[in-house]
């Protein structure tokens, strides 16, 4: 049976009780609800059964004390366990102060009713028991619309807390990188030059000059360093912003070459530019300028003497896929999972044992994602690293 109306279910097993009822009631109700009657308590219980399962609701029920079978007060306890927001009346002249006791604290009882009945009190107390039915539903649906909100406030605090949990580990990395990783480099350029003013007499010409490469290439590395550090600090207080702009990436390259040839050249490794001279992206050319230099010198510094690294392209549907592919050492399942992580520490020197932090990775994922890129990587121990990254192409 399905009906649109809602529905004020009337139990009684005399037929003119429930025809008074259900005349009586109509003709105040009737334009909004659906006025059921049964003579008895189990077809009553079944009945309401099926209302409530098909999503009819049922504000109010109306039941006699005296019946055949069930009485009114345990079909009125029954009901309440299918549901409990239906508001109750008993309607009867016979109920003994233990009936109605049961159905104050067994069903909820709403309200006794003595036979015969008043009209004007009956309507007024279906009335007040429907407003109540409807106001009970709108606190429920508050309630429960605060739990979720709850919920979700819950869930909200507990990302933050996660957010910061992780932006603290990230600021205890950086100071762990400030304190170690500038303190080495700077120990060793004091050492080297005390060194050389103490001795310098005594020096010959290439002692001199190996002391002066050394001091060179420790200055080069930390000022490496010190310009990945300040670039990932300005990045994590937000102030570095995005400015795209059209551009080359093959003349952008060239520029990164020109800057770390010399150390390629230290280690005999070639660099090839693969990319067209026709193609352009639109991104924020410093950051992609930083990621290309990083990455190829990343790659520089993990390819052994006389290797060999490449930058290529592969179009994409929006966007250009870089490639920056050596014949380094290449690296484990381990180190791969945690390169881009500033809580994980990965750092190892190079082949020539150059020093590095692993901050440069991690500014170029930053970076790429800042410029709606991904970056991923592809590497073996003793076969090689490939690092791709994508960059938006510019519109023609």
């Amino acid at each position: 049976m399905t009906m649109n109306k809602q529905v004020i279910l009337c139990i009684d097993d005399e037929e003119i009780i429930l025809h008074a009822l259900e005349e009586q009631l109509d003709n105040i109700f009737g334009e909004e609800y659906k006025i059921e009657t049964s003579d008895s308590g189990e077809d009553a219980l079944e009945y309401f059964k099926e209302l409530i399962d098909e999503g009819i609701d049922v504000p109010v029920v109306i039941s006699d004390y005296i019946m055949p079978g069930m009485k009114g007060d345990e079909l009125l306890k029954k009901i309440h366990t299918i549901s409990p927001g239906s508001l109750k009346i008993l309607l009867t002249g016979q109920a003994s102060i233990e009936g109605i006791s049961n159905a104050i604290n067994n069903a909820q009882l709403y309200r006794y009713i003595a036979k015969p009945w008043d009209k004007n009190d009956l309507v007024l107390t279906v009335k007040e028991a429907i407003k109540s039915y409807f106001q009970e539903l709108k606190i429920k649906k508050q309630y429960d619309e605060l739990l979720v909100l709850n919920a979700s406030l819950e869930e909200k605090v507990k990302k933050r807390t996660e957010e910061l949990s992780i932006a603290v580990a990230s600021k205890n990395k950086f100071f762990s990188i400030i304190a170690h990783d500038l303190k080495s480099p700077f120990n060793a350029l004091l050492g080297l030059s005390e060194i050389m003013i103490e001795n310098w007499e005594q020096m010959t010409d290439d002692d001199k000059i190996e002391f002066l490469k050394d001091i060179n290439s420790t200055s080069k590395n930390t000022f490496n360093l010190l310009q990945n550090l300040l670039e990932w600090s300005r990045a994590q207080t937000g102030k570095i912003q995005v400015e795209a702009t059209k551009f080359s990436p093959f003349l952008l390259i060239q520029e990164t070459i020109k800057v770390l040839l010399q150390h390629a050249e230290n280690k005999k490794i070639s660099i090839k530019n693969r990319m067209p001279e026709n193609i352009f992206c639109f991104a924020d050319r410093n950051m992609i300028s930083t990621v290309f230099r990083n990455l190829i010198s990343n790659s520089i510094k993990f390819t052994p003497e006389g290797g060999s690294i490449e930058i290529s392209v592969t179009p994409k549907e929006s966007a250009y896929e870089f490639c920056i592919s050596d014949s380094g050492i290449g690296m484990d399942k381990n180190t791969l999972q945690n390169l881009f992580s500033i809580t994980e520490k990965v750092q190892k020197p190079g082949t020539a044992n150059e020093q590095g932090t692993g901050l440069g990775l991690i500014l170029c994922k930053e970076f790429v994602e800042k410029n709606d890129g991904k970056i991923f990587i592809e590497s073996e121990p003793n076969l090689g690293s490939k690092f791709y990254f994508t960059v938006p192409k510019a519109k023609n």
